[in-house]
């Protein structure tokens, strides 16, 4: 049953709209004091400690599953450190940055985890969102005791790349952007801004240094909501991570990277997300100035150069993360796991951004018949659409993971859809109506474990009573 009940649709309606979904986009992503995350691990007996068992599938699930979208550790230095904790049999009072790194990393795989694979498990707890928030809460306390703020380390940065990715997710939404900028300053002091970076001589954490370091400047420039950047371009001179996976990264190819077999690698991922935030970066700078300067007729250049810089990115991506469809390769040769996340997860991020770019000129689409408008026009209303369909299509793969990232896409392309109706009659708005009917239904699937899906239904609820001037009736599947 659709949870709208039509009216005539008005044109008297909200003043100002077009900005009133970036103001929305804001408030839902960041309300100072009203976070829904209250610190409760204030020692180490609050913290629900797992067997070893337990820590080894949480272990080699983040390997697929979460270690590259975080790269925060490289991996086989990362089991031999977590076999050697659990041998020392103090676990808990071992080095307290590597436990907050360890307890951030279980906490993302976790919250990967469906429920069948959670069970399977071991788990300490039976409520998995609880264990999330949990482990959350317990590398905060060990960043703290490790007094980070006042101790730069390279582990603070990673553990701070890892929890970057569960803040919303466990409703931290007022920690989220300190730590990230916490996490930028740290890598400076540190020399990780620099090449080489000044970490360390050893090749293998240099190159680990890099990817945090990326990690933290994807999160700083693709952030939502956009706020003023802490660091730019200019301030850094970081080259792009290697192309090499983490067991690669221990031989001699680390110096001869071009001779390595053409092949599916996580880095591949990471490199497509570091291209897609320098064009937003670039883009919300240029806008910055044209805003300045009063001078809005470049605006169309502007949203037109950089929507076709990022169409350019999309045909220089690696093959499978292109082509990928399910099956078997082209050579025969089946894909490893996580290529269709990452192909899916780099799709819902272009459409985003291509998406909010070309909807910075939607409030004269409806005044003008020129050209470019239309087409700004028909591609973000195409990629809002094309959101919501991959949504409804992957529900459930999306379900599992339960990014934050995925839930602000939805939500922004349900506030787009949404906004437009309102210049629709009755008839030619039900289209947009059904499909925000699906990112309702979506976040009522996943509500129980991302607190910013749980915000953004209600949210969601009355901006399409006051936009659309709808009815919102309760019926969620």
């Amino acid at each position: 049953m659709t949870p709208f009940r039509q009216k005539e649709l008005t044109s008297s309606l909200h003043p100002k709209q077009e900005n009133s979904i970036e103001l929305l986009e804001n408030q839902v992503n960041l309300q100072h004091s009203k976070s829904d995350y209250h610190q409760k691990v204030r020692d180490r007996t609050d913290i629900w400690m797992l067997s070893k068992e337990c820590s080894d599938v949480l272990l080699h699930h983040g390997f697929i599953w979460t270690s590259w979208i975080h790269f925060a550790v490289h991996l086989q230095t990362f089991e031999l450190e977590h076999e050697s904790a659990w041998m020392s049999g103090t676990f808990l009072n071992g080095d307290t940055l590597w436990l907050a790194i360890y307890f951030g990393f279980i906490a993302m795989s976790l919250m990967f985890m469906d429920d069948d694979e959670a069970r399977r498990a071991g788990l300490p707890l039976e409520n998995s969102s609880e264990l999330v928030q949990n482990w959350y809460g317990a590398a905060l306390f060990f960043l703290n005791e490790a007094d980070f703020m006042r101790n730069p380390d390279l582990k603070t940065t990673q553990a701070i790349a890892i929890l970057l990715g569960l803040a919303k997710n466990v409703g931290d939404f007022d920690l989220q952007p300190v730590l990230q900028a916490t996490g930028i300053r740290i890598g400076q002091i540190l020399g990780m801004d620099q090449e080489p970076p000044m970490v360390s001589d050893d090749p293998v954490t240099q190159e680990i240094s890099r990817r945090v370091w990326w990690t933290l400047v994807i999160c700083e420039w693709l952030c939502v909501p956009a706020r003023p950047f802490c660091i730019h371009e200019a301030d850094f001179h970081v080259r792009l991570p290697l192309v090499l996976s983490d067991e690669e990264l221990m031989t001699g190819l680390i110096d001869e990277p071009n001779m390595t077999i053409k092949r599916p690698r996580p880095v591949d991922y990471h490199n497509a997300m570091i291209l897609l935030a320098k064009s937003n970066y670039r883009f919300q700078i240029q806008m910055g100035t044209i805003e300045k300067q009063g001078r809005g007729t470049l605006l169309e250049d502007l949203v037109l150069a950089t929507d076709e810089a990022l169409a350019n990115i999309i045909l220089q991506l690696p093959s499978h993360l292109l082509e990928f469809s399910g099956g078997p390769a082209k050579d025969g040769k089946q894909y490893p796991p996580w290529v269709l996340w990452q192909q899916t997860t780099l799709s819902l991020s272009f459409l985003f951004y291509r998406m909010k770019i070309n909807r910075v000129l939607q409030h004269r689409w409806a005044s003008s018949s020129d050209i470019l408008l239309a087409r700004s026009k028909a591609i973000c209303l195409d990629s809002a659409n094309t959101i919501v369909s991959m949504v409804k299509q992957h529900k459930v793969v999306l379900a599992r993971h339960r990014p934050w990232a995925t839930t602000s896409a939805l939500f922004s392309a349900a506030l787009t859809l949404a906004t437009e109706a309102k210049h629709l009659d009755s008839n030619a708005a039900e289209e947009h109506i059904d499909r925000i009917q699906t990112c309702f239904s979506f976040f009522e699937y996943i509500k129980d474990h991302s607190a910013l899906a749980m915000r953004v239904l209600g949210e969601l609820t009355v901006f399409c009573t006051d936009i659309c001037n709808q009815d919102f009736a309760v019926t969620h599947k």
